[in-house]
């Protein structure tokens, strides 16, 4: 199949178009000077739907039949001859190249096709989604047992054991405990908003809640690091996307009790959608986490992924689709504080290397909202968390 690019227009030719699409669905004449059967347009390429029937339209004896004025633009009857009703219009309104924009938009149905689900539809769980569109999300995380929940200062800051007097005190640890931590356990809710200005660029903001339970910091519950962004997608096409993202992660968390870094980070990164087929799509991620300031454990993740969607069933208002994805994540700099029985140390995290296999399904119902459920496991020995399951509403506007 070849990719049609989406390219915004100006109001008048969104009005023009629609013009032209609404026109083109009405029953045409089956010889000339009168109307015949009508034949349906054929589905749209990604639609499991058929299309509509209409009934064709009874000819009005005595109906008046319009002359086009001498000079019409896009009419090359002569002065005074008869034309069919609505053929003006839809001249006029018919585009005049391959590169005007198709009628399909993210978040949209696929003009032309009565298709239910947009030409472009992300079922990512774990891998952000590269195309910018104006969506609500709400989100819930639970995992289980980081054991080196300072690592790099990604998660949260320095143990805050490193604030008590003597060898090794660095007043800037800004973590939780008195005492090392073996491991932590959290639940974070959070809800997400996009706005997207057109089909290539949108903003964006996150607010987390998180909720810890750890074995020496004991439980602490509240607001974390608040995220804001933008999108730009340089390719933006019916079956393909490249995007340029960029994340601010802002210290909003209370650090003393694990919900925060203490610190500013960025992370721009490169997002990637992909069309394989009717039913297969691949997305996939390249992010650079980078903390701006901070202690001596704070550092830099390299993170990636990739991940494939298959829709194993299909109606014309519900789509499921089966959702495996691999990330992975690498410290490229930073510190981290180890724990081995009754035994700590201070270690270099860089290199330090965190693969998790992702499993999920993705619900799709109508054509604005969708369900996500997904399992991830730790594939590695080094960890963010050894399990990871999520849930996910998602509302597109």
């Amino acid at each position: 199949m070849s990719l049609t690019c989406i390219k915004p227009g100006p109001l008048w030719a969104i009005l023009a178009g629609t013009t032209w699409l609404a026109l083109s669905a009405q029953p045409a004449a089956a010889q000339p000077g009168g109307y015949g059967a009508y034949s349906a347009p054929h589905p749209g390429p990604w639609s499991p739907c058929p299309a509509p029937q209409v009934a064709p339209q009874p000819y009005q004896l005595g109906a008046p039949t319009p002359v086009t004025p001498p000079g019409t633009p896009g009419i090359s009857a002569q002065p005074g001859t008869p034309t069919q009703p609505g053929q003006a219009a839809l001249d006029q309104a018919a585009p005049q190249d391959s590169q005007q924009d198709t009628g399909a938009t993210p978040g949209g149905s696929q003009a032309g096709g009565g298709a239910s689900f947009a030409a472009a539809q992300s079922n990512g769980g774990y891998i952000d989604s590269a195309i910018p569109r104006t969506e609500f999300r709400l989100r819930f995380d639970a995992a289980s047992d980081d054991n080196r929940p300072d690592r790099a200062e990604f998660f949260y800051a320095k143990c805050g054991c490193f604030r008590l007097p003597g060898p090794g005190s660095d007043p800037k640890a800004a973590g939780p405990g008195t005492a090392p931590e073996r491991s932590v356990d959290y639940q974070e809710l959070s809800s997400y908003l996009e706005v997207a200005f057109n089909n290539k660029m949108s903003a964006f903001i996150e607010v987390p809640y998180r909720f810890l339970q750890g074995e020496v910091i004991g439980d602490h519950n509240g607001i974390g690091d608040l995220i804001a962004g933008f999108k730009y997608a340089f390719v933006a096409c019916d079956d393909t996307f490249l995007t340029f993202q960029l994340k601010v992660y802002t210290p909003t968390g209370d650090s003393f009790r694990g919900l925060g870094t203490d610190h500013t980070s960025v992370e721009p990164g490169l997002l990637a959608y992909q069309r394989l087929g009717e039913r297969l799509t691949l997305e996939a991620e390249l992010r650079d986490w980078i903390a701006t300031d901070g202690s001596d454990f704070s550092g830099h993740v390299l993170r990636y992924g990739v991940g494939l969607s298959y829709d194993v069933y299909r109606t014309c208002d519900w789509r499921i689709a089966i959702v495996p994805e691999l990330v992975g994540w690498t410290v490229l700099s930073g510190k981290e504080l180890a724990v081995a029985g009754a035994t700590t140390a201070i270690q270099d995290a860089a290199g330090d290397t965190i693969v998790n296999g992702k499993l999920g399904a993705r619900l799709n119902y109508g054509e604005h909202s969708s369900f996500y459920v997904g399992y991830g496991r730790a594939l590695t020995g080094d960890v963010w968390y050894k399990d990871i399951y999520r849930v996910e509403y998602r509302l597109t506007f």
